[in-house]
């Protein structure tokens, strides 16, 4: 059976459960919109208002089902999005950008005119942008080879957990192939089985041989859904469990093991001597990265054993395994460690683990918030199976909040993008994770402005949704790493954020709702109405403009340059 080139990849997506592309038309992408919309595969297309948004919302569509798509048009439509597809490289998520392009007659024929969308005369130029922030960027050019150059961009998201470019000439997009008869093959790259025995092997003498072990959670643990099968490992060797800011995996924080986030100097001093102190220290999928270490001051391995398990490789000690993949390591690691002596592991219950604990929980009073009350009072808000984003502020506040397991969290990450938070969310809310669970979002009043736009997305897809921003008048983290330096760069234009969604369509009673709260007492009585909310509720939350977490003044301190 023939079908077009579009439909191939609509067909290839569905193989992987996807059912929704992210984008913005253009004239180049047309004949592929006009598939998406037209073709027989269950692929829906969710506009964005820019094509920066639609990649965020790919990369929160993907934290949650395993991979995120959009789709753009050529030049203005493609680089408008590389931030977010930056941020999905440095973050381990992969999304597909697809981008139409001109023909392939008009991108091989060499000319002096300067056509619309190009930059200057070269074609390859969007190409050449792509290829350092994605694990591949592949223009299509031969009908030839264009399902297996599909394919293998696929797999290669796919196996790598990064972002890929892949652009589709005008008339290749509806040129015809033969329709897929076996199912894609995803196992690009395997692991040396030698070099995999090896490092179990080692792994499991030093854990035998040790009395007190600890394991620190990362974010590579989501991108390959290997957390049950750690949380079985930690019960079977006794080992403490800590999570960390990209890697703050809830299920593990509501295990009876854990004691805390661990962020080197920047975490409870409970989380960090235990971490820093145990015989054995297995960090798994936790790279080495700014926020995930405390602005790099994490102290371990000074003292103890240390097992390194990253996407492709694992370090026992100093000694390295290369070719060994984090998705066979863990499970064949967790499959052997039955031979294991479990250690006794016992947290304290007066132990503080959190900055922000569910036992801080207080009376509320009429005493205007703060923040340091209002993230005691998030978590205890928080239930199973909620779907949590935070962006910039909200997230840094929210990784040092103790949530209960069952709780899916995502945020900006170790890029640190303000307004992607936001984006993602939106992106989260179409995943079908997502269904039927209470999705929230807390972003800050600075990063909330960049992609606000995307309230009117919400609406027009009819998401029952809770967005919290927090209105400090300004880029409260940026303010924070200068206590009482008053700086006017640092001010933002104040918005009546509560308004938005009528502005953006909504209609208050129907199918949307919003509130104020600027007391202790006011934010106990909103969360009391959003147990199951219908449709879009936006909750405007003021804090004084200079008011910060103790956690965040030592955290903002270290990043000063």
């Amino acid at each position: 059976m023939k079908i077009t080139v579009s439909d191939y990849i609509f067909y290839r997506l569905r193989e992987l459960h996807m059912d929704t592309v992210f984008g913005i038309p253009g004239d180049y992408v047309l004949p592929f919109f006009d598939r998406l919309l037209d073709g027989e595969h269950g692929i829906k297309h969710v506009g964005t208002c820019n094509e920066l948004n639609a990649a965020y919302c790919a990369d929160g569509y993907a934290k949650l089902h395993g991979l995120g798509v959009a789709a753009v048009t050529f030049g203005p439509g493609a680089l408008n999005a590389t931030n977010a597809v930056a941020g999905a490289y440095a973050d381990d998520t992969p999304i597909l950008l697809i981008a139409g392009a001109p023909t392939v007659e008009v991108m091989r024929t060499p000319t002096q005119r300067l056509l619309h969308h190009v930059i200057d005369t070269n074609f390859l130029a969007n190409i050449e942008i792509f290829t350092p922030i994605t694990c591949a960027a592949k223009q299509i050019l031969q009908i030839e080879t264009a399902t297996s150059d599909i394919d293998d961009v696929i797999r290669k998201v796919f196996q790598t957990k990064k972002p890929a470019y892949l652009e589709l000439p005008y008339d290749i997009q509806l040129s015809l192939v033969d329709a897929p008869t076996q199912p894609l093959d995803l196992l690009l790259f395997q692991s040396s089985q030698q070099n995999l025995a090896a490092a179990v092997e080692n792994s499991l003498e030093l854990i035998q041989n040790s009395s007190s072990r600890s394991v620190i959670t990362g974010h590579l643990l989501q991108r390959e859904n290997l957390t049950n099968i750690v949380k079985g490992f930690i019960e079977d060797i006794g080992a403490n469990v800590a999570t960390t800011f990209c890697g703050k995996i809830p299920d593990f924080e509501g295990h009876p093991n854990c004691v805390g986030i661990y962020m080197g100097a920047m975490c409870q001093k409970f989380t960090r001597e235990t971490i820093e102190g145990s015989d054995v220290l297995i960090n798994l999928g936790r790279t080495n990265n700014e926020f995930d270490t405390g602005i790099f001051t994490a102290e371990t391995g000074s003292d103890q054993n240390v097992i390194h398990a990253l996407h492709d490789h694992v370090i026992v000690n100093n000694q390295r395994f290369d070719n060994v993949y984090l998705r066979e390591f863990v499970p064949t690691l967790a499959n052997e460690s039955n031979k294991i002596t479990a250690a006794s592991v016992v947290v304290p219950d007066n132990a503080r683990t959190f900055a922000f604990q569910r036992s801080d929980k207080f009376t509320p009073t009429d005493n205007n918030l703060t923040i340091d009350k209002l993230f005691i009072q998030f978590a205890n808000f928080f239930k199973q199976g909620d779907i949590v984003y935070g962006d910039t502020g909200g997230y840094i506040n929210c990784s040092q909040s103790e949530f209960p397991s069952g709780v899916s969290l995502f945020g900006c990450g170790n890029w640190g993008s303000l307004g992607s938070g936001f984006g993602m969310f939106v992106g989260g809310t179409q995943a079908p994770q997502a269904h039927a669970k209470r999705c929230i979002c807390i972003t800050g009043d600075g990063a909330f402005q960049m992609t606000a736009q995307e309230l009117s997305t919400l609406i027009k897809e009819k998401v029952n949704a809770i967005v919290f921003i927090l209105d400090n008048a300004g880029y409260g983290a940026e303010r924070a790493i200068y206590p009482g330096k008053y700086r006017s760069y640092n001010d933002i234009q104040v918005w009546n954020y509560e308004r938005l969604s009528e502005a953006f369509g909504g209609q208050v009673g129907v199918n949307c709702e919003h509130y104020v709260v600027r007391t202790e007492q006011e934010m106990d009585d909103v969360f009391a109405q959003l147990d199951s909310p219908k449709g879009l509720h936006l909750v405007r939350i003021h804090l004084e403009p200079n008011d910060s977490a103790s956690f965040n003044i030592e955290f903002s301190k270290a990043l000063r340059h």
